[in-house]
């Protein structure tokens, strides 16, 4: 379907002792030492994670899951106030989900905790409306294993965008062809900011943004919270929305 992308893998539930349920047949990724994913380890404290599901069986399981993990504080959905995390998890997001992204956004205001959703497929319209009430961050549910859940909670809470780049490079093509008829407004980014707002809609990092425009990344950091703080806008992926809805990206 066009304009969508689709996993078909399921989330299995496993029942046993511990009541675990991965959240993907994925295996975790693990060090030399079979302690877990490199990239976190040694944190210094658990990230805070309320779990919110489309239906009663991926909730618990993930929620089975997440409890048995040191890295994690598993929050209640009614004790939401103290997540430092949202993760959002649904087969496909619909005009339903959005919805309850929305009333989750008013409910706080727009100063709730951000919103990871881990999905089987999203369109770009759906995507757009997710990052407009507090998304930060997309996982595909076959490679929603705990590392990378973990992983990019740490990445969202650092005030990056973690989502795969061949959803992005998907979102931005598709935008681009709905956006060739229109009459684009004028932009309110520089040259600087378009080109560093390209580079983060492919999915760069800023380091690898610092290498490619020959700046230092403190440069590119400077350039994105200069964007976000003058636009008012709420984080690096709501930049990109931006960037894309001007028609610049």
């Amino acid at each position: 379907m066009k304009g969508v992308i689709a996993v078909t893998s399921p989330v299995p539930v496993r029942s046993g002792t511990g009541g675990r349920a991965h959240l993907t047949a994925v295996p975790a990724a693990r060090t030399p030492d079979g302690t877990g994913h490199p990239d976190v380890m040694h944190e210094p404290r658990p990230v805070a994670i309320t779990v919110r599901a489309a239906d009663a069986i991926t909730g618990e399981g993930a929620e089975a899951y997440l409890s048995g993990a040191e890295a994690v504080l598993l929050v209640p959905w009614d004790e939401r106030q103290r997540a430092e995390i949202v993760l959002v998890l649904d087969h496909a997001v619909t005009d339903a989900t959005v919805g309850r992204l929305q009333d989750l956004f008013e409910e706080t205001g727009g100063e709730g905790p951000p919103v990871l959703l881990v999905v089987d497929e999203i369109s770009e319209r759906h995507l757009l409306s997710a990052v407009r009430f507090g998304v930060v961050g997309v996982l595909l549910r076959r490679e929603a294993r705990y590392s990378t859940v973990l992983l990019a909670a740490r990445k969202a809470l650092s005030g990056e965008a973690p989502m795969p780049p061949a959803l992005v490079r998907t979102v931005v093509e598709e935008l681009r062809v709905l956006q060739s008829s229109a009459l684009l407004r004028d932009s309110d980014l520089t040259p600087r900011e378009t080109a560093v707002l390209r580079l983060l809609a492919e999915g760069l990092s800023t380091l690898e943004i610092a290498d490619r425009l020959s700046y230092s990344e403190r440069t590119i950091k400077s350039v994105l919270h200069e964007v976000t703080t003058r636009l008012k806008l709420r984080n690096r992926t709501h930049a990109v929305a931006y960037g894309i809805r001007k028609g610049v990206v």
